[in-house]
């Protein structure tokens, strides 16, 4: 179904041209979900982190970095991801009417 990608673009009905395309992706394979998981993961990892080690250490520069390098990382991972994975042709409602065609 999905083959190589693991994001479809979002195109708004009743708009021609360059602004059709939504402003964001969706994502249509395990993948996809997966690195959207993995970057909330990576948020609130990093925020427990930065919470802990100011409460209990009082250390918080650490806690602020480890923060910023597990959000600039999961981020990072993201961004990867929709610029590499995302399907440049197809839009996420093309993805939803071959899954439907598949059912029948």
């Amino acid at each position: 179904m999905a083959g190589p990608y693991w994001f479809a673009r979002n195109i708004r009905v009743g708009y021609v041209g360059r602004d059709r395309y939504g402003k964001g992706v969706m994502p249509i394979a395990w993948q996809g979900r997966a690195v959207i998981a993995g970057f909330v993961l990576a948020m609130l990892l990093g925020g427990l982190s930065m919470l802990l080690i100011g409460l209990y250490t009082r250390f918080f520069p650490l806690g602020i970095a480890i923060f910023v390098t597990l959000a600039f990382g999961g981020a990072g991972t993201f961004l990867w991801a929709v610029v590499t994975k995302s399907d440049p042709n197809k839009s996420i409602a093309d993805y939803q009417a071959e899954r439907q065609k598949n059912r029948a």
